[in-house]
């Protein structure tokens, strides 16, 4: 669930690659949605949610970077056993760091791997009033390719593995859950803007499904 954490800064950072010298700070803002499902023991529950975060890349010579976002989930709701709870705004963090070992230079494309911790914390509210605390914990891997064209923007696709435990109330007991998918495809556009500023949009058709829109600045 945690997977819509600033997850817009996984292998791309909204800027297009080049070989030119690579700006040391980026500061982006992002709208996220997300549909997935989930898995507490027998009960399966679909949900989506809608977040919005904030982020800061630090870029540690030319080919690593780290990445630090929090932010809140404003809205979304969940279905479990017939019933739908609705999730009250919330909080969400993440951290993560990029290794990128094609730039695209010349005539090859830009690779990038990712490793990323992210958590989120809602209440849910159920039909009679009942609220009770809804909490993720994630770790992903991904790597996104693309092409930088005439250094203005950059079509990448991205594939991601995630996993984590999401604790729940149901039903007045405990209980503990996970993903029912535990991975994701995405394709995206980074377009670079005069005065270091560039936008970037994503959406995942496959596995988790989520999209994001994001826009940026480096300096």
């Amino acid at each position: 669930m945690a997977r819509s954490l600033c997850d817009a800064d996984d292998g791309v950072d909204g800027s297009a690659p080049s070989s030119g010298a690579a700006p040391v700070w980026r500061v982006a803002a992002a709208y996220g949605w997300l549909s997935s499902e989930l898995r507490f023991g027998e009960v399966t529950a679909p949900f989506d949610q809608r977040s919005v975060a904030v982020s800061v890349t630090r870029r540690l010579g030319r080919d690593w970077s780290v990445t630090a976002g929090a932010g809140a989930v404003i809205s979304g709701s969940l279905v479990a056993n017939g019933v739908t709870y609705t999730m009250d705004p919330g909080w969400l963090a993440r951290f993560g760091a990029t290794w990128l070992p094609l730039d695209g230079s010349g005539p090859w494309p830009f690779v990038a791997l990712s490793a990323s911790l992210a958590a989120s914390g809602v209440n849910t509210t159920a039909p009679d009033g009942t609220r009770a605390p809804l909490t993720s914990l994630d770790a992903g891997l991904s790597v996104s390719a693309g092409k930088s064209i005439a250094g203005i923007v950059a079509p990448y696709v991205g594939a991601k593995v995630f996993g984590g435990p999401v604790f729940w109330t149901l039903a007045g007991a405990s209980t503990t859950g996970t993903d029912v998918a535990h991975w994701q495809v995405a394709f995206g556009l980074a377009a670079s803007l005069p005065l270091g500023i560039d936008l970037l949009v994503e959406w995942a058709p496959f596995g988790a499904h989520s999209a994001v829109g994001q826009v940026g600045w480096a300096f």
